[in-house]
């Protein structure tokens, strides 16, 4: 060997690194093994090639007298039956080294895949995880370029995948490194290596999930489905506890399963279950209006002295207030400020509508039809509550005796206070049982309506309702100041031959009615004007309850409305019927009832007089039912219309179904609508035997239910509606506009 060559191997040899010296060491070592193996095996000699390298590898000298030193070859890159050889192969290139990368990668893969599959148990997680991947691309570093779904970081198909040069320099395999002296080819193999040490996130996806809840290796797929298990249970839960309380709301228990207990301010009142409803009787609602109290404005239950101990038993019907009834008998207690609840549910979640109803067939007296239906309670989901208010002189009586008792100097009106203080308790109390404080219809009927009437025009019950339905109201509200009202009753201090309010309040209650003139008990409702008939109005302008007429009180509202102030005035709406003249007690004043004795009954009447006869027979036949018809369009029919339509802008309905036969079979004498039908009908107790009957009542039912839980009626707000089989538009009533036009209508209305 020449100078220049054994110099060019000496610099090769300070050129190796540290590294590559330890390689060739372990090589040594290896070959060596192998060589003295070989020869306990055998015994055969060495060839000259496996002396050369046994030389070379004990350190021996060449011929040229340098010691012979390994190639550096990296472990692993070749395998191993020669040594110092080249690749009889063609050498691959880096494309294909790359994909038997890819390839034994996507074995590794489906390896994993294969183990995590054995556990059927986690199978859902990984398919539930794939299920949510997102499209998103990866922007950092080495990650550029790379698609994910989302999160997961779960790769696109390879045949998606772009090659980046990095890939492509890691994925290419070791070259096999070439002996700068020519040696011979001895068979010796080339293979890959990689290079790169993998990541530790990578390694951790590859291993099985129970395996890397071992090692506690987690990686992100396996805290987002944590995730969203969690969040699906908890959805879990809040959907079971919603369902749970979406179901039918639950009762208050029940005491030998029929009595039910629920509270007031005034104390725990126990009901009673009966007809599919819960029914609450005789609940005082203002201190009893006896004694000292008599002919006082009524009190509420403010103190806990007035009160009941324990809990009160409302399971029978309390007395009614002391009364007149039409045929002049007198029934009833004077302490009686008393209410009644028929409920279908007592509970808190989901209240009902309340429905108050105020029913009198006059201010005297007379049993009302407007009593609480168990039946629309249950299956129209409302609630109805009765007051009982006083009537008569105990409810209206005005003196001045009574007004110089007291200051400020007042009287009269006393059931107006009664009703004030129900509907204070109603707004107070109803929520215990199962009422919506926020919606309350008031249904007057007949005098009721009247001091329904009354009460829209109080600024004290303005608060305390949502809407008004009024049945054949009167239309002559008080007008009458407070010193008139007293001047014209001074005969019942005559009669009762009291000169002060002591003496008044120390009488028994027999007493006090008995003085009470008889012509102050009339009825004006089913019977023809008179010119010089009597007219009285229980109510008057106290100064307390009522200050103005209610008609200035109505035309300020309907300002307000105009102006945007809608709570200003509550909704209303009115109502009679066809046939409101209709009594018993007026078709058995005659035997028979023919053309020429309703015409001279007409001709002997105020219509008579002001040569109205055959003017108002061109509206009317000259039956009983033609009477009766022309009776209720003056008394109140056509003021209600005059009021309804032309002042107040209101919707007004008429009942034109026939009810109940007037006479019996075969007198020639039809049905009528009676004064009753509409509140009959809604309330249940309307004689519906014929088919065109309940189709009746289902009108009336719907029109008012209606009205009471949505605050209005299903058809037009305003004008004028027929309800017969069916509700229909009513064009007009030309008949009200003559009565209106020679002033019989609203002069001669019914006066309550």
């Amino acid at each position: 060997m020449s100078t220049t060559d054994i110099n060019k191997v000496d610099n090769e040899e300070d050129s190796k690194t540290l590294d590559k010296q330890q390689i060739e060491l372990e090589e040594k070592e290896v070959m060596l093994k192998g060589e003295n193996e070989n020869t306990e095996d055998g015994g055969e000699p060495k060839t000259d090639n496996e002396g050369l390298v046994k030389a070379a590898l004990s350190g021996d000298v060449t011929e040229q007298g340098r010691e012979v030193k390994p190639k550096f070859i990296p472990i692993g890159a070749i395998k191993m039956p020669g040594f110092f050889t080249r690749n009889v192969e063609k050498d691959k290139s880096k494309d294909e080294e790359a994909i038997e990368k890819e390839n034994e990668i996507e074995k590794s893969a489906e390896k994993a895949e294969d183990e995590t599959n054995a556990k059927p148990k986690f199978k859902f997680l990984q398919t539930f995880t794939q299920f949510l991947h997102r499209p998103q691309t990866e922007t950092d570093g080495a990650n550029q370029g790379k698609k994910h779904f989302g999160m997961f970081n779960v790769k696109y198909p390879k045949m998606f995948q772009k090659r980046t040069a990095a890939a492509e320099a890691t994925l290419a395999s070791m070259e096999t490194l070439e002996d700068k002296l020519d040696t011979p080819n001895d068979g010796m193999e080339n293979v890959k290596l990689d290079m790169t040490e993998p990541e530790e996130g990578k390694v951790a996806t590859r291993l099985p999930l129970k395996e890397r809840i071992r090692q506690k290796k987690f990686i992100m797929d396996d805290i987002m489905v944590c995730v969203v298990a969690l969040v699906v249970l908890l959805s879990v839960i809040i959907g079971i506890i919603v369902g749970a309380r979406a179901g039918p709301p639950s009762e208050r228990p029940l005491r030998l399963g029929r009595y039910i207990t629920t509270l007031s301010t005034c104390g725990p009142v126990e009901g009673i279950l009966d007809e599919g409803v819960y029914s609450f009787y005789g609940i005082p609602y203002a201190s009893p209006p006896v004694e000292e109290k008599r002919f006082t404005y009524a009190q509420p239950l403010n103190d806990i002295s007035m009160c009941w101990n324990g809990t009160l038993q409302a399971h029978e019907r309390g007395p009614l207030c002391m009364q007149f009834l039409e045929n002049g008998t007198i029934v009833g207690e004077e302490d009686c400020l008393t209410l009644d609840i028929v409920t279908p549910h007592v509970r808190y979640d989901s209240p009902l509508p309340v429905v108050v109803l105020i029913g009198a067939n006059s201010l005297a007296g007379g049993i009302s039809p407007a009593q609480p239906s168990a039946l629309y309670a249950r299956t129209k989901e409302v609630v109805f509550v009765r007051p009982n208010f006083r009537l008569g002189p105990f409810g209206f009586l005005a003196l001045d005796i009574l007004s110089n008792s007291k200051y400020p100097a007042t009287s009269g009106n006393y059931a107006l206070s009664d009703l004030v203080v129900a509907l204070q308790w109603i707004n107070y109390n109803i929520k215990h049982f199962g009422g919506d404080p926020e919606s309350v219809t008031l249904l007057g009927h007949r005098a009721g309506a009247t001091l329904t009437a009354a009460l829209t025009t109080t600024e004290k019950a303005q608060k305390l309702y949502s809407r008004v339905w009024l049945s054949s109201a009167s239309v002559i509200f008080p007008g009458e100041p407070l010193d008139l009202a007293q001047k014209n009753n001074e005969q019942f201090k005559q009669i009762s031959k009291c000169n002060d309010a002591d003496c008044l309040r120390r009488k028994k209650a027999i007493e006090i009615l008995t003085a009470t003139p008889d012509i102050w008990l009339g009825s004006t409702v089913d019977s023809l004007p008179l010119a010089d008939e009597f007219k009285r109005s229980w109510l008057v302008l106290d100064g307390d309850y009522l200050r103005t007429h209610a008609y200035e009180s109505w035309d300020a509202q309907k300002e307000a409305k105009e102006i945007g102030k809608e709570k200003a005035f509550k909704p209303m709406v009115f109502g009679t019927t066809q046939h409101s003249g209709h009594s018993v007690l007026s078709f058995k004043k005659h035997i028979n009832w023919t053309s020429e004795l309703v015409e001279r009954m007409v001709n002997e009447s105020y219509i008579g007089e002001k040569n109205l006869t055959n003017a108002v027979f061109k509206h009317f036949n000259k039956t009983y039912e033609g009477l009766v018809e022309l009776i209720s369009s003056v008394r109140t029919l056509c003021p209600l219309v005059s009021l309804a339509r032309l002042r107040l802008g209101a919707p007004l309905y008429v009942v034109t179904a026939a009810g109940a036969a007037a006479g019996p079979p075969g007198a020639g004498v039809a049905r009528v609508a009676g004064i009753d039908a509409d509140v009959e009908a809604i309330l249940g107790t309307f004689d519906s035997e014929m088919p065109e009957q309940r189709r009746f009542m289902a009108a009336m039912q719907q029109l008012f239910y209606y009205y009471v839980w949505h605050g209005h009626l299903p058809g037009p707000e305003t004008g004028l509606i027929a309800v017969g089989q069916d509700l229909l538009p009513l064009p007009g009533l030309p008949v009200c506009d003559l009565l209106i036009r020679e002033d019989v209508v609203p002069r001669y209305a019914h006066v309550d």
